[in-house]
């Protein structure tokens, strides 16, 4: 047959929203995305015929910093390892941090959990306690073990 073209999801969101999460592992489409975000076009080759798509969408965009932490010493261009002709089609840039506070992160994930239903029962009393995050997350990562080895 002859060949035929597969929209992707710039094209799809046309007259819509795109959204992009783990935008830093992409670095291979930055490119065509540029394109996307200049001309509102999505230019597509394969097998000889050559097609030009309508791309007209507003990009949400996530991204985590190279190497995984924030450097504040850097700029946003910087830590996201990105052109600056792609970062610069972007109209709001907001940079979210997280400041390692073990108390805090243990408090919110024991809330999490509580909320989230993670309950167990002492065996020697049979007195029923919510998990804390900790027991939670090692008995989930348990689980996942117990089915990749099954």
């Amino acid at each position: 047959g002859a060949p035929t073209f597969e929209a992707g999801a710039v094209a799809l969101a046309h007259g819509g929203v795109c959204c992009v999460d783990e935008f830093d592992k992409m670095k291979s489409e930055h490119a065509s995305l540029l394109e996307a975000m200049e001309q509102q076009r999505v230019s597509v080759n394969k097998g000889g015929a050559r097609a030009s798509l309508p791309a007209r969408t507003t990009i949400l965009a996530a991204a985590n910093p190279h190497k995984g932490r924030y450097d504040r010493s850097k700029s946003v261009r910087e830590n996201l390892k990105m052109s600056a002709p792609l970062l610069s089609r972007f109209d709001l840039v907001f940079v979210l941090t997280d400041d390692p506070d073990e108390e805090r992160d243990k408090r919110i994930g024991d809330n999490v959990t509580r909320l989230c239903g993670g309950r167990k029962v002492d065996e020697r009393t049979g007195k029923t306690t919510n998990l804390t995050f900790a027991e939670k997350f090692q008995l989930e990562r348990n689980k996942r073990r117990e089915a990749e080895a099954a």
